[in-house]
């Protein structure tokens, strides 16, 4: 196997690696950790429990060929974040029941090589000491995406022809997906990645706008729809209710809420991100109107209606304030954020939260654009140019996309986590009740990939909360489906020129935004920003990026 195709392999097994980070310690670490003895799990379950449950699987046939339990019992070494959801109470995702669970139902002995955040990650790959796999989101953590990793020998690509014999079951899937396929494909005919892919519908939608809905009651005030709407009722929780900070938005949840269009079709732009409209590309920050949005956030700010530390807030500071009453309305991750709130506060009395839908310019309108992740969303899982044996490696990943692991991956362990009720799988109480207390989220983050990425097709997102099944109802019922831009390849020829284009133009967008919200740039200026933006080579970030949406619509 040439070079490339090892290089481009690679690249996939990356981006899954970041998907299934979450937020780890800021130790920078890397170990290398292999399975230990049976335990009992955190959650309450015992490892012999777990193993009698998984021996069901021996000798599965998949569909497509492959005997799982694999003969040989290979070795592979796996590049992985060390996850907050479940390192309080385990040294590596080995530990986990579902590491157990995954080196007895492949085969495999699994070499868990964990870093602890992006950073670190980043690091290992720039020192080119690479495990056989990694996941990662390189999508959006390496400055060229995939193609530019795979040009950089970072990761390999791999040819139909390798991936129809050494991963039939993937090959199946992306064969019966042509939209999946196509995000994957290099313009040389090569698949970048093993996908973790969100099946099509609202389970790609995962991200919300939430409010206090009891304040909003108390003010006798409907849940806002407009700006204005949303405005008046920031002020009511200031002026009448005493909060400190009505808007809790650090950094990156206010450029979340911005790309995901939350806060910015009021205004006329539907995303500051890029979009699509009838096949042209547009970049939300360059664009007139973007100006007006811009003033909407600054007189947020100068009227003390978001925090004035928003560039320096972190995560912890923005649970404790919408947990104590500090402040009333925020936007992120249904799961992590309004689920985890509600559930801790459950015993508060009058505490309630619920999701709005993206504002939009009149009430009534339905919204064009709202969070929709890509189908495959990252992180993907890559093989390496270090991995001495791709042919096994593939067939490890190629087990996310059998019956039996996409069973696993997304639900856990039948008689576990889930039993089967009415042919659909349904959550138990270990799982929603948990003994010891754990979060439903820390729960599958011992037994599942689904609660946060990795190489295979997620399905529905198990949302438990009223409010949780209501945001995850609401944010997919937009139009966003016709205006997403799709995970385009962007051509070799162009890949160096885009890297360092986006990142200047991005460093240069971020930090001037930051002026302009605060004040410490007048808005009178934006017409300057433009132009600086267009010398800096918007215009020719823009043709790229045309360039590479015009090739995906004609695969």
């Amino acid at each position: 196997m040439n070079k490339r195709i090892v290089s481009i392999a690679l690249a996939a097994a990356m981006t899954s690696a970041l998907f299934l980070s979450g937020c780890g310690s800021d130790s920078g670490s890397t170990t290398a950790t292999t399975a230990p003895p049976p335990q009992t799990t955190a959650a309450g379950k015992t490892e012999s429990a777990a193993a009698e449950t998984t021996a069901q699987t021996e000798d599965t046939q998949t569909a497509a060929g492959i005997s799982y339990p694999v003969e040989g019992s290979p070795t592979i070494s796996w590049g992985l974040l060390r996850k907050s959801q479940w390192s309080d109470r385990y040294d590596s995702f080995t530990d986990l029941p579902l590491g157990k669970a995954l080196q007895e139902r492949t085969g495999y002995t699994i070499e868990a090589v964990h870093v602890d955040n992006n950073q670190a990650m980043n690091l290992m790959i720039a020192s080119g000491d690479l495990p056989d796999i990694f996941t990662y989101q390189l999508m959006n953590q390496y400055n060229g995406k995939e193609a530019q990793a795979v040009k950089d020998g970072i990761i390999m690509g791999m040819t139909p022809e390798f991936l129809q014999e050494n991963a039939p079951d993937y090959w199946a899937y992306l064969e019966a997906n042509e939209d999946v396929k196509r995000a994957l494909l290099t313009n040389d005919g090569e698949i970048v990645a093993f996908a973790f892919v969100r099946e099509p519908g609202a389970s790609r939608s995962v991200q919300t706008l939430m409010v206090r809905d009891d304040w909003c009651e108390e003010l006798g005030m409907e849940l806002p729809e407009t700006a204005d709407e949303f405005y008046a009722m920031l002020k009511g929780f200031k002026e009448q209710l005493g909060v400190e900070i009505p808007l809790a938005l650090p950094i990156g949840h206010l450029q979340g809420a911005l790309n995901n269009g939350f806060l910015t079709q009021p205004f006329g732009v539907l995303s500051r991100d890029k979009y699509q409209v009838d096949g042209k590309v547009i970049f939300g920050y360059m664009q007139p109107e973007y100006k007006d949005v811009l003033a909407w956030l600054n007189k947020l700010y100068e009227e003390g209606l978001m925090d004035p530390n928003f560039t320096t807030m972190d995560n912890d500071t923005l649970t404790a304030y919408m947990l104590s009453g500090d402040s009333g309305a925020t936007a992120g991750p249904i799961g992590s954020m309004l689920g985890t709130y509600l559930t801790t506060n459950k015993d508060i009395e009058d505490y309630s939260l619920a999701p709005i839908k993206p504002l939009v310019a009149n009430k009534g309108d339905r919204p064009k654009f709202g969070h929709m992740q890509n189908l495959n969303v990252g992180p993907n899982a890559y093989i390496t140019m270090n991995c001495k044996d791709p042919a096994a490696a593939a067939r490890f990943l190629n087990y996310g996309y059998t019956d039996e692991g996409k069973k696993l991956y997304n639900s856990g362990i039948e008689g576990v986590t889930y039993n089967i009720v009415d042919g659909q799988p349904v959550l138990t109480d270990l799982v929603t009740n948990n003994p010891d207390g754990l979060t439903t989220t820390q729960v599958l983050a011992e037994y599942t990939l689904s609660w946060d990425g990795g190489p295979f097709e997620a399905k529905e997102s198990k949302y438990e909360l009223p409010e949780q099944q209501e945001a995850f109802k609401m944010n997919g019922d937009t139009d966003a489906a016709l205006y997403k831009m799709p995970e385009t390849v962007i051509a070799d020829e162009d890949s160096d020129e885009y890297a360092r284009l986006a990142s200047e133009i991005n460093t240069y967008r971020d930090e001037t935004e930051i002026k302009f919200i605060r004040g410490e740039m007048s808005l009178d200026q934006f017409d300057e920003y433009l132009a600086t933006l267009d010398r800096m080579g918007g215009s020719r970030l823009l043709e790229i990026e045309q360039n590479a949406l015009d090739v995906y619509n004609s695969k």
